[in-house]
C-alpha cells in the first residue's frame, strides 16, 4: 500500500478550467486526463490517497482508485461532502498524521495551519506558490495533475527544511 497527496482536482469545473489556464480544451479532457493519465496510473486500487479539498464532480470519485481521505475545501458543498462520505473517510483541518513516523498537519488552505512545528500539506492557492516556510502545495496545479506520493513529499520537505 503507498500514500499519495493531492488537492484542488475541480472536477467538471468550468471556471477552474479557466482561472488557472489548464491546458485542456474542455473539463471533458481534463477530467479524463486526470483519471486516466495521471490519478490512476500512479494509484492502485490498495493504495490511500490524501485529498485536500476542492474535489469539483462527486459522481467521478467511482472513478477513481485507492481509498481516499477527504479533507473539505472551500468549493465543497455540504452535499458534496455527504456524497463523497459513502466512499471516503472525511477529516477536519489541521488533521495531524503520522505515517512511518513523518508528522503531517493537513490543511486546504496554507493559512488554516495552525500549529507551526508540523510540516504540513495544503492546496487552495493552485500554482500562486508551490512551498511555503515549512510547508507543501499538493495541488494538481503544482504537479502536472498527478497525486505525489509520500517519496516525492518526503524530498520536498527535506529540501524545504534544508534551504
Amino acid at each position: 500500500m503507498a500514500i499519495f497527496f493531492t488537492a484542488d482536482t475541480h472536477f467538471s469545473h468550468q471556471r477552474t478550467l479557466e482561472l488557472s489556464k489548464r491546458p485542456f480544451s474542455d473539463i471533458y479532457e481534463m477530467n479524463k486526463y486526470i483519471i486516466e493519465e495521471c490519478w490512476n496510473r500512479v494509484v492502485c486500487i490498495d493504495d490511500v490517497v490524501y485529498h485536500l479539498g476542492d474535489f469539483g464532480d462527486v459522481d467521478l470519485v467511482e472513478h477513481l482508485c485507492g481509498e481516499i481521505i477527504f479533507l473539505p475545501g472551500n468549493y465543497d458543498s455540504p452535499t458534496d461532502i455527504k456524497t463523497l462520505s459513502a466512499r471516503c473517510e472525511i477529516i477536519e483541518p489541521n488533521t495531524i498524521i503520522d505515517v512511518d513516523g513523518n508528522i503531517f498537519q493537513l490543511v486546504h488552505e496554507p493559512d488554516e495551519a495552525t500549529i507551526s512545528d508540523n510540516f504540513f500539506l495544503f492546496g487552495h492557492i493552485h500554482k500562486l506558490g508551490m512551498v511555503k516556510r515549512n510547508g507543501l502545495n499538493v495541488g494538481v496545479d503544482c504537479h502536472n495533475f498527478t497525486p505525489l506520493s509520500l517519496e516525492e513529499v518526503l524530498f520536498y520537505r527535506e529540501d524545504i527544511r534544508k534551504y
